[in-house]
């Protein structure tokens, strides 16, 4: 209950940094679509981490968009003493954004995934629920197409929900984002 109240109350206080939009603002629905997402590769040492975030989106108000991305992220770590780790981790994340300033946005979203973990022959397959919140910046590069950055907190993480059942694959309260929507 209480993370209901927390993401409904991220949403009313969003809602209320859009404001009032006249018609002229509200293209037609082809127009308000928005498509894009992100991708991820990185090696450290013995590790690997690769994902990919496509996203869809609706702007309610040429500020206001809601959408939904998919996630599929891989990890893994090569050890030849211990053995070999891999994780598969696939979901969806809602996510709401409010442009407040000139390119300037606020996000939220609620990503629910699910991970199967291998370690050589031991599986564990688990469900995960992080809420991210943050801001970042839009450039756009011509009408209705933009690049973003964005700095998110990983609320799961931080253990701002006191349940206890919550649990998150990633590593780090923060979480850094660079994407294309057109």
């Amino acid at each position: 209950m209480k993370r209901f109240a927390i993401i409904a109350s991220m949403f009313l206080m969003l809602m209320g940094c859009v404001g009032q939009a006249s018609a002229q603002d509200t293209p037609d629905l082809r127009g308000k679509m928005v498509y894009g997402g992100n991708f991820g590769f990185g090696v450290s040492g013995r590790r690997l981490n690769f994902s990919i975030a496509p996203q869809i989106g609706y702007r309610v108000f040429h500020q206001w968009e809601l959408g939904v991305r998919g996630i599929y992220n891989l990890q893994c770590y090569f050890d030849r003493t211990y053995g070999n780790e891999y994780a598969h981790y696939f979901g969806v994340a809602p996510y709401t954004s409010v442009e407040v300033f000139r390119g300037l946005f606020l996000h939220a979203e609620d990503e629910i995934m699910y991970g199967i973990n291998r370690w050589n022959d031991n599986v564990k397959n688990d469900w995960y629920n992080t809420v991210f919140v943050g801001a970042g910046y839009r450039q756009y590069t011509y009408t209705g197409s933009y690049a973003y950055f964005m700095v998110l907190c990983n609320l799961t993480w931080c253990n701002v929900f006191p349940s206890g059942n919550w649990d998150t694959p990633y590593n780090s309260p923060i979480s850094v984002r660079i994407g294309y929507c057109f």
